[in-house]
């Protein structure tokens, strides 16, 4: 599934054939269901409810899961030296995202407070 060329129809082929599939697991792929948010970008939300026939409140659901849930990979800390007061945190997102902190160790207590321990 391409997200961004398929059309509503293949989609909806896509869709009949998995539902007829008695033997195949019940949950759609994710890839399958990124190609049906990005109908949300042409379509409003309930035509693509709607043709597809999926339930609204479900695709709503998905939309703010993904939405909601950005994935980081996380790098080791590491203080340089024994002697230094410098830390270095860097943060990658599966989307391109990068973010550097930089900064003196007691900036981790600042940190905590972010994720609420």
């Amino acid at each position: 599934m391409n997200p961004q060329s398929d059309t509503i129809e293949e989609i909806h082929a896509t869709l009949t054939r998995l539902r007829k599939d008695v033997t195949g697991r019940r949950k759609f792929p994710k890839e399958l269901w990124n190609s049906i948010i990005s109908l949300t970008k042409i379509y409003s939300v309930a035509e693509v409810c709607r043709r597809l026939e999926i339930n609204p409140a479900y695709l709503k659901r998905k939309i703010h899961q993904l939405q909601e849930s950005p994935s980081l990979d996380f790098q080791e800390i590491s203080i340089q030296s024994p002697n230094s007061d410098t830390v270095l945190i860097e943060l990658d997102s599966n989307s391109g995202l990068r973010a550097k902190i930089q900064g003196p160790v007691s900036c981790l207590c600042y940190l905590q407070s972010f994720f609420g321990k």
